[in-house]
C-alpha cells in the first residue's frame, strides 16, 4: 500500500477501531489488541503483546536500530458511552457522516491511535532504510483508569525507554501539550463522640467538625497558593491553556474571564468530590469524612500539599492520602517539542500553542522516567467523554501531515 493510499485509509481505520468496543471499567482490550495485531502483520510488521492484567494486552512494535529512539503510544481502552438514547448514531457504530467520525472514543483517542499505527507504517521503510533511529508504536491499555497495568507497566518493565515520545491524545491540530497538572487526593476525617440525638450536648458531633474542617481546609490552600512559584519558561503555555478553557466555557455559555482560567491552571484546585457521615438520624456522629480532589500545578509536589494540610489541620481532622501523582512537564525547547511547534507552523501555516492540562494523561509514566514527551493528537478536549462524541476528517488529516513532518525532522530524514 503505497503513503497515499496509507493516509486515505485514516477515516476508514479510525471507525474501524471505534467499532470494537473497548469499554473501562472493565477496559478489556482483547479485540482491539489482536485487530491491532493484525493490521500490523498485514502491513509487513511483526509485534509483541505484554500482559500485566488479564484481558488487557498491550501491543508493541519496533522498527530500525540504535539511537536515538522515538516512542509513538496511544491507548485502546474508552469511558463507557452512557444513555445510548442521546447519541445521534450509536456509539460504536464508527459512523462517517459529512467529514466526521462518529462513536464513542473517535476524539479519545481512536483517531489518535488511527494516526500513529498509519505513521508508524509509513515511515518503517524510511527509518530501515537509512538507519537513522528506532521507533516503537506502542497501543496501551488501562489509561482511563491510571494507565497502571498499561504505560506505567511499560515503562517500569523496560519496554516503553526513548530518547522522545509522542502520546496521540486529542490536542486539536493546532495545539500541544507539553505539560499537565499533578494528582492530589486526600481524605479529610474528622471524629467525634457518639450519644443520642435528644441530648447532643453530651456527644462532639463529628459532622459539625468536619464542615468547620472543610472551610480551614479551604482557607489553607488558598493561603498555600499564594507562595506558588512556576517555572518561567511555561508562562506562555499557562496563557495559552486558560484561553483554550475559556473558549470552551463560553461556547458552553458560561460567563468566565480569562484570570479564572490562569487561575485554574497555575494554583492548587479544591474540590470536595464526597462526604460520608453519620449512621442514624437521632444519633450524634462520631465519624465523618470528606473526599477532596486537588490538581497540582508545574512547580509544586503533592507531599508539600499534604504536609501544609496536616499542619494546619493538626487538632481538628486527620489527613490520608488517596492518591497522589506529580505534575510534569517536558520543556519547551526540548527536540520534540521544538518539532511539533516548527510542524504545525510550517505544515499547517498556523501558530502552535502548547498549552498545560488540567487532567492527567499517560504521559506522565514517560516523563517520570525523563522521556521528553509531546501530546499531540486529532480531536478537541471538549469532545472527549461527551455524548456524540466525533473526530472530524480536517483534524486527522492535518496531524497525521503534522506528526510524520516532525518524526522525519527528528530522524534527520527531511532537509
Amino acid at each position: 500500500m503505497s503513503k497515499s493510499e496509507l493516509r486515505n485509509e485514516i477515516p476508514s481505520l479510525v471507525s474501524r477501531l471505534i467499532q470494537l468496543p473497548s469499554v473501562n471499567p472493565p477496559g478489556y482490550t482483547i479485540n482491539v489488541a489482536n485487530f491491532i495485531r493484525d493490521w500490523l502483520s498485514e502491513h509487513g510488521f511483526t509485534s509483541e503483546t505484554k500482559e500485566y492484567a488479564k484481558d488487557k494486552p498491550n501491543v508493541i512494535a519496533k522498527v530500525g536500530n540504535g539511537k536515538p529512539v522515538l516512542i509513538l503510544n496511544g491507548h485502546m481502552d474508552v469511558v463507557p458511552p452512557g444513555d445510548e438514547s442521546r447519541w445521534v448514531y450509536p456509539p460504536f457504530s464508527g459512523k462517517i457522516v459529512e467529514g466526521r467520525v462518529y462513536g464513542r472514543g473517535a476524539t479519545d483517542m481512536k483517531g489518535g491511535l488511527a494516526i500513529i499505527m498509519i505513521v508508524f507504517a509509513e515511515l518503517t521503510p524510511i527509518i530501515e532504510k537509512l538507519g537513522s533511529g528506532s521507533l516503537i508504536f506502542s497501543a496501551t491499555a488501562d489509561e482511563e483508569t491510571g494507565g497502571h497495568p498499561g504505560v506505567e507497566a511499560l515503562v517500569k518493565d523496560g519496554v516503553l525507554i526513548g530518547d522522545a515520545a509522542i502520546v496521540a491524545e486529542p490536542s486539536g491540530s493546532s495545539r500541544y501539550y507539553i505539560g499537565e497538572k499533578g494528582l492530589c487526593q486526600v481524605k479529610i476525617v474528622a471524629r467525634g463522640k457518639p450519644a443520642h440525638g435528644s441530648l447532643p450536648v453530651l456527644g462532639e458531633n463529628a459532622i459539625m467538625r468536619l464542615i468547620k474542617a472543610i472551610t480551614r481546609t479551604e482557607e489553607l490552600i488558598n493561603d498555600f497558593n499564594k507562595g506558588i512559584k512556576l517555572p518561567s519558561e511555561l508562562m506562555d503555555a499557562i496563557k495559552n491553556s486558560a484561553e483554550v478553557y475559556l473558549e470552551t466555557a463560553r461556547a458552553s455559555g458560561l460567563n468566565l474571564s480569562l484570570s479564572d482560567f490562569e487561575e485554574v491552571v497555575s494554583t492548587v484546585s479544591f474540590n470536595p468530590g464526597v462526604i460520608r457521615g453519620g449512621s442514624k438520624i437521632n444519633m450524634v456522629p462520631d465519624y465523618a469524612e470528606l473526599e477532596l480532589d486537588m490538581r497540582i500545578p508545574p512547580g509544586v509536589s503533592p507531599s508539600q500539599v499534604i504536609n501544609h494540610l496536616r499542619n494546619g489541620l493538626c487538632g481538628v481532622a486527620d489527613v490520608e492520602t488517596l492518591d497522589a501523582s506529580e505534575p510534569n512537564y517536558t520543556s519547551p525547547s526540548e527536540v520534540i517539542a521544538r518539532l511539533v511547534h516548527e510542524g504545525i507552523e510550517r505544515v499547517l501555516g498556523l501558530t502552535p500553542k502548547p498549552i498545560i492540562v488540567t487532567g492527567a494523561t499517560d504521559g506522565r509514566y514517560l516523563r517520570a522516567r525523563g522521556i521528553p514527551t509531546v501530546v499531540y493528537g486529532p480531536g478537541e478536549l471538549a469532545l472527549a467523554h461527551a455524548y456524540n462524541e466525533y473526530v472530524t476528517v480536517d483534524d486527522l488529516i492535518k496531524t497525521h501531515d503534522v506528526m510524520l513532518y516532525a518524526i522525519k525532522r527528528f530522524f534527520g530524514t527531511l532537509a
